[in-house]
């Protein structure tokens, strides 16, 4: 699916008939210059990459780190300083300026919606009748956009599934103001977690598989055979990461992600300083916490929505590289839980940049993805 500035991507996953592309854009395939964008609170990454031999296969990353306090919850704050930094980036390291970026805010919501079976110019005017119920915003200030998955059968016969997706219009026009500020070119917006969904996408495990994207805040979604049918979000992110860490330590915060970058052992030790200690009691608590939320998020989906039992699941993101975090989540969980890495057309394509950080980039390089 193109993307307009006033539309949400919603990812090509499976096989769904989607709205032709806007005049003059491109579906990209990794083909058309389109350069992947990641803006999280502490750095912004970006990719290039390519679909080859069913997957998609990074030819490039590289990331710049970002003063705290240009981005708060997946929204934009200082919208000037930040648009000063991507134009560095972007300049620095010679990176197409046509751009899909993501989109990672409390303000998102998906809803999957059976309408009964119906043409595809008949969606949208029945979706939008259910979607005032069923979406927790006003649509008039909303960004909308949906895909057909096709035709379901449930108790109440066969029905045209169909998955939405809204956001405040707010965040995201001021998202594309400054990006557009920046000299770059929005080719769209996706949802951080789809982009993650399509470079980790799972098909030897048969069944649900839960994705969580560990970034300033957790993005979890549930999919089965690449398409997402669920998706909820959790605070135990950098974010709280960071903001435990400097009250307990009573340190500034960016400080306090200083020593979230230089974490070492996972387990207390003897030789380790009060900081350290600080640190692991505080990625031991979020642990902790964020397996309830991955454990109830897959208990719901097991028995409310799914077709099967949620075991195992795919992490990635900034906290995931921290020794013993993904194991002590996986422990929490209760899920047979592995660590997701962007694949990599070289050894040489990661800049300075960490495989397990640059999923969602490399994700959102790459609009669709044929099953």
């Amino acid at each position: 699916m193109s993307v307009l500035t006033k539309q949400i991507s919603m990812p090509r996953l499976s096989a769904p008939r989607l709205r032709k592309p806007a005049r003059g854009a491109q579906t990209s395939r990794g083909k058309a210059g389109v350069t992947g964008l990641e803006i999280g609170i502490t750095q912004a990454i970006a990719a290039q990459a390519r679909v080859q031999d069913g997957r998609i296969v990074a030819q490039r990353v590289v990331a710049r780190t970002l003063p705290l306090g240009l981005m708060r919850d997946g929204l934009v704050v200082d919208s000037d300083r930040l648009a000063s930094e991507l134009k560095q980036f972007f300049a620095e390291h010679r990176l197409p300026k046509r751009v899909r970026v993501g989109l990672a805010t409390p303000r998102t919501v998906m809803r999957v919606i059976d309408l009964p079976p119906l043409e595809e110019k008949d969606v949208k005017a029945a979706l939008m009748m259910q979607a005032q119920e069923r979406i927790p915003m006003p649509l008039d200030s909303a960004v909308m956009d949906w895909q057909t998955v096709g035709l379901v059968d449930t108790p109440d016969g066969q029905r045209l599934r169909v998955i939405a997706v809204a956001t405040e219009r707010e965040g995201v026009d001021r998202l594309l103001a400054t990006l557009r500020s920046a000299g770059l070119k929005p080719e769209g917006i996706d949802l951080s977690i789809f982009a993650a969904i399509r470079a980790l996408r799972v098909d030897r495990v048969h069944g649900p598989v839960l994705y969580a994207q560990l970034g300033d805040l957790v993005n979890i979604a549930i999919a089965e055979a690449g398409v997402c049918r669920f998706t909820r979000q959790a605070p135990q992110g950098l974010a709280l990461v960071i903001e435990r860490l400097a009250e307990n330590l009573a340190i500034p915060s960016d400080e306090a992600y200083a020593l979230v970058q230089g974490a070492g052992a996972g387990l207390p030790g003897s030789d380790q300083s009060k900081e350290q200690l600080a640190l692991v009691d505080v990625l031991d608590r979020v642990a902790a916490e964020l397996g309830s939320e991955l454990r109830a998020a897959a208990e719901f989906y097991s028995s409310q929505l799914g077709s099967g039992l949620v075991t195992a699941g795919v992490v990635a993101g900034p906290l995931a590289p921290l020794p013993g975090f993904v194991e002590a989540l996986s422990a929490a969980s209760g899920l047979e839980l592995t660590c997701g890495e962007a694949a990599v057309a070289s050894a040489d394509a990661l800049e300075d940049v960490d495989a397990r950080v640059a999923p969602v980039a490399s994700g959102l390089a790459v609009g669709e993805l044929d099953s």
